[in-house]
């Protein structure tokens, strides 16, 4: 159950051969799922124990001695004296304990998505109750203690970052900060030396960030948006829950004045401390294993993306196509990256990338002959002068309004893969669940409809 949560070594792993042989990308669901399997055994072993309390209270006394020979001490007669013996013992209380953590920890998970906080202190209960656990058997009332053996190396793996991360070894120096439109907070950090953030990062990673001033227990993941050849570590995110909001308000009072080209070169601010536990390995770092790729981010998902374009521009590697899909629903989301994605399409002089924005609150009707010829328009205009109808100005990447086709688009990508020569492509997505599953059925379906392709998908989960 602690195992898959180990972020530093499943990244240390996903480094490894075994990223071909082990799904890193669901270790999220796997712990998960040993969490159910674990409260069932947990409620069996309960079950089977509360039995044995009944059974001891009205054994023959030549039995229970035979059973448990001195380690009770003397056993009385009486059925509520028995009982109360039992409830003394150090099984039986970190029993029960352990029972009482999982009781009110359990049912919070419901209320991860709308009170995370509540969520994740509660959560914490159940490292209490493995501890719990270390010692429940110390008493070898049935037989030799042995959970500590099996616990250790977890606990190793696990205990040792979060120690870590609470030092002074996790705090880097915010250099600029900045506010973009759509409530979008820009935030560059000094990259530390170290083995970690100098040979181990790489393009599509995590990392949980902590602001003190705002509260010292939250830590929260955001994807850098930095490439491994960069001298900063930089992330974006946006005010869409308390956490974020008071970070926003903290830094929006000390920023620099935007300005369109880049940071301004000001007087030093002096930011808000910031802590930062990573890299931590994701799934858009398996890019690399694919000579065709597609990348797709909604919204603020477009982060491990813009990681992994970066990083594309200054090593394609064995990369031949990257088809770039990006879907906002405010109009605001697209200026964003606009230098970056406009460096992207400057450098670019092989040919590599294909980058298409859709703006999704303008509803697409594949009905409306209106709008099918407006849909034409708008790539016929950008065709010829880069002029995007949608932004009213002109822009590299066309714009175009309503949700993507996912049929239509990876029919699109696997026909100029296998004219490649190529018969497989990775997809990497950072989205909602709706549309990954949308993303992911049109995939398998292709890849069934034609045995010399294959696509392969990979969502990102935190």
């Amino acid at each position: 159950i602690l195992l898959p949560i180990c972020r530093r070594f499943m990244t240390f792993l996903r480094s490894t051969r075994l990223r071909f042989l082990i799904p890193f990308d669901i270790t999220l669901e796997t712990h998960m799922l040993v969490g159910i399997v674990f409260a069932i055994l947990v409620l069996s072993h309960t079950c089977a124990h509360i039995c044995d309390i009944v059974n001891f209270a009205g054994a023959d006394e030549d039995d229970i001695y035979a059973l448990f020979g001195d380690k009770l001490g003397t056993v009385p007669s009486s059925r509520s004296a028995r009982v109360k013996l039992l409830f003394q013992q150090r099984s039986i209380i970190t029993g029960l304990l352990m029972v009482v953590c999982i009781l009110v920890a359990y049912p919070m998970i419901l209320l991860r998505r709308t009170r995370f906080n509540l969520f994740w202190t509660t959560h914490h209960l159940l490292l209490v109750m493995l501890i719990l656990l270390c010692i429940h058997g110390t008493g070898n009332l049935l037989e030799p203690f042995q959970s500590i053996y099996w616990l250790i190396a977890p606990f190793v793996l696990y205990f040792v970052p979060r120690f870590l991360r609470e030092t002074k070894y996790s705090t880097m120096k915010v250099i600029q900060a900045k506010i973009k439109p759509g409530e979008c907070l820009q935030i560059q950090l000094e990259r530390p030396k170290g083995l970690l953030w100098e040979k181990r990062v790489n393009a599509g990673m995590y990392a949980f960030i902590n602001v003190p001033e705002v509260s010292r227990l939250e830590w929260h993941p955001f994807t850098l948006t930095s490439s491994p050849a960069n001298d900063f570590v930089e992330f974006h995110f946006r005010s869409v829950g308390d956490w974020t909001e008071k970070v926003h308000a903290l830094f929006e009072g000390q920023h620099q004045q935007e300005n369109e080209d880049g940071f301004n070169e000001e007087d030093e601010v002096n930011y808000p401390l910031v802590k930062v536990e990573g890299p931590i390995g994701a799934s858009s770092q398996g890019y690399k294993d694919y000579p065709v790729i597609v990348l797709i981010g909604a919204g603020i998902g477009i982060t491990p993306m813009i990681s992994v374009l970066r990083n594309l521009v200054e090593n394609p590697g064995k990369i031949r196509r990257a088809f770039f899909y990006w879907t906002v629903r405010d109009q605001n989301a697209l200026k964003w990256f606009p230098s970056i994605l406009d460096d992207i399409y400057d450098a670019d002089t092989s040919h590599i990338f294909q980058i298409r924005h859709f703006l999704t609150s303008a509803k697409y009707d594949d009905r409306d002959i209106g709008q099918i010829l407006l849909k034409y328009a708008v790539r016929a205009q950008h065709k010829h002068n880069d002029m995007d109808l949608v932004l009213g100005r002109q822009a590299h990447h066309m714009i175009e309004t309503g949700r993507p086709d996912w049929d239509e688009e990876l029919t699109s990508v696997k026909e100029e893969a296998k004219e490649l020569g190529f018969k497989k492509c990775g997809i990497f997505l950072c989205g909602p669940l709706k549309m990954a599953e949308a993303v992911d059925e049109a995939s398998l379906k292709l890849s069934q409809q034609d045995s010399d392709f294959h696509f392969y998908f990979s969502k990102e989960t935190f």
